[in-house]
Formats: structure tokens, sequence, C-alpha cells
């Protein structure tokens, strides 16, 4: 199982790419899964994550395919194979 990652704006500078896919197991969620980017890619994980609190910073969009997760259940979100995950600044893609 895996999940995609699509990198708009500094994140994909950060990255290199603009897309990556990162594999998952049955009970993952989107914390689990900033977690193992931040493995290879820490810049990007720590733009979007508050250092203080591990909150999702308000200033970037982290969209899980197409809704905001801040609208679903945040860092918590469950994931599932074939998943999109879009990280973006806040002002647009």
């Amino acid at each position: 199982m895996e999940v995609v990652i699509r990198l708009h704006g500094n994140f994909r500078e950060h990255a290199g790419t603009d897309t990556i896919k990162v594999p998952i197991g049955n009970d993952e969620t989107v914390d689990t899964l900033l977690m193992k980017l931040s493995r290879r890619h820490p810049k990007v994980v720590e733009e979007v994550l508050d250092p203080m609190t591990g909150d999702l910073r308000g200033n970037y969009n982290v969209l899980l395919n197409g809704r905001r997760v801040q609208q679903i259940r945040g860092i918590h979100t469950k994931l599932k194979h074939k998943d999109e995950i879009t990280l973006s600044p806040a002002d647009g893609i």
C-alpha cells in the first residue's frame, strides 16, 4: 500500500521533486506519514509542522484527496491505499 504526496511551492524546492510515493501500513495517519517523510525530506516536514506543538501550521494547505485535513481529523486523519496528499502554501498552488 502507498500514498502519493504532491508538493507545490517551497515544498517542491525542499524535496527537489513534485511527487513522492510513500509506503504505508493499515493504520497509518497523516502524522505517521509525516514522520516517514521527515526521514527523507526533513525540511518539508519542518515547514508544515509547528515544532513547539506538533500541529499543522496554518499558513500551509495539507489536502487529503482535495479536502483539507483540518476539516477531517487533522494530523490524526487515517490514510488508505492510493490516497493523495497535497502540500502547498495557503496562498494557492
